[in-house]
Formats: structure tokens, sequence, C-alpha cells
């Protein structure tokens, strides 16, 4: 009688430590941009295709400087400083590169490549690539500031996971959760 009474009370004691609502918050006020996340290495998958046919390098040094360069300014504008901005956008560069190169390869090397025709990477993916990075920044403005803990960083990976993101991409792309906010 004792043994079921204090499993009871081992429940009841994790419940009120852990609400259901407590776990609905980090999913509420992360899944904008962890959605956008998701939309991003989409692309960069049509990225890599578009690259693998053209055989083109993954890096693009120019290309992503600029593109950081534009989007710091974009932050200025809304309140974010350089690096809050380099926060944010280094680990999504880092992560497309390393979805483009894992995507490639295996490509290479026998896996079942896409079967459709690759889409242009100036006039098709890198405006929509864009969009997607400006949206991001507008919803990094909103929790940039919000202090980060473990199940934040952990619950934005399995997002990414559960929509076919390879788990050492995701780690990657999550990694603006690792730091505690600034400010």
């Amino acid at each position: 009688m004792i043994v079921p009474r204090l499993l009871l009370l081992c429940v009841c004691l994790l419940l009120a430590a852990f609400p259901s609502s407590g776990l609905a918050a980090v999913d509420e006020h992360l899944n904008p941009l962890v959605t956008l996340m998701i939309q991003r290495l989409q692309l960069s998958r049509e990225v890599a295709w578009s690259k693998c046919l053209a055989g083109i390098p993954v890096a693009d040094p120019a290309r992503e400087a600029r593109m950081l360069t534009d989007l710091k300014a974009e932050g200025r504008q809304e309140g974010l400083t350089s690096e809050e901005v380099s926060r944010l956008f280094l680990p999504q560069i880092a992560a497309s590169r390393r979805y483009q190169q894992e995507l490639i390869a295996g490509w290479r090397s026998g896996i079942d490549v896409p079967k459709i025709k690759p889409l242009d990477l100036a006039s098709d993916i890198r405006p929509r690539l864009d969009k997607v990075n400006r949206e991001m920044l507008r919803q990094w403005t909103g929790v940039s500031h919000t202090p980060f803990d473990w199940a934040d960083r952990e619950e934005a990976a399995r997002m990414l996971r559960d929509r076919g993101i390879p788990a050492a991409v995701a780690k990657i792309a999550v990694r603006p959760f690792n730091t505690p906010a600034v400010r």
C-alpha cells in the first residue's frame, strides 16, 4: 500500500514541478522562428540540388558576407546589434552549408537524387531565401533578449529533426539558443 501512495506522490510532485503550460510556452514562443529555420533549411536542399548539378562549390563566402552585412543593417533598424544578428545567422549559414554538403555527398554516393529539375539559384531560390531571412530577423527581434535554456534548445532541435533535418544540422541551427540573452 505504501508503494502505490509513494508513486502517486512522485507523479503529483513531477506534475507540479513541470506543468504542461510551461512545456507549451517553450513551443509557443519559439515556434515561428523554428518554423522559419525549417523553411530555410528546406531551401538549402534546393540550393544543394542546383549546386550539385552545376558543379558549384557549397561555400559562397562573398554571398554569405553580403547577406550578413545586409541583415546587420536591417537588424540595426529593428534595434539589434551586429552581434545579435550574427548570433542568429552565423549558425544558420553553417547549418545550411553542412546540410548541402551532406546532401551532395549522399547524391554522389548513389542515394536517390531528386527527380525534378533544379530551380535557378539567382532568380528562384535566393529571393525566397532572402525573404525567409528577413522574416527570421523580425522573429529574432522579438525573442533575442529572452533567456534561453536547455529545454528551448532541445525543443527547437526536436522540431527540426521532426521535419527531416539531420540531427547534426539541427544541432548547428539551434546554436542561437545556447547562449543566454545579453542586455
